[in-house]
């Protein structure tokens, strides 16, 4: 019985082939992942950034419902008119008044004078 001597060496050659087939395709699919996982991040930041954006405008609709119409708006205006027609009537009024009351104090004014003289 002669030693037949193993030979392994072409299964080492497959094993060291393989071994680089598997680093490259890892290479190739961490370079690939990780802009997918960087990408996928950066999509959840803006889904983030767009239901806050929504609630902002939704609280600002919101606000706007609540808020008068251009109508309510116009017919404010027509009052606010309205008043400073009836102030300045009541201006003109309360300076005749005033007027009344100068003449009225000037008239008692004498009229004392007159009573402590007499």
């Amino acid at each position: 019985m002669q030693g037949d001597v193993l030979n392994i060496s072409p299964v080492v050659i497959w094993v060291v082939a393989l071994s680089q087939l598997l680093t490259f395709a890892l290479t190739v699919w961490g370079l690939m992942a990780s802009g997918s996982r960087a990408n996928a991040r950066r999509i959840e930041e803006h889904a983030k950034r767009l239901d806050a954006h929504e609630l902002r405008v939704g609280s600002i609709e919101q606000s706007l419902r609540l808020g008068p119409t251009a109508n309510e708006m116009h017919e404010l205006e027509l009052a606010m008119q309205e008043l400073r027609g009836e102030l300045k009537t009541m201006s003109a009024v309360m300076g005749g008044n005033s007027a009344i009351m100068n003449r009225v104090e000037a008239i008692v004014t004498r009229h004392d004078h007159f009573l402590q003289k007499g």
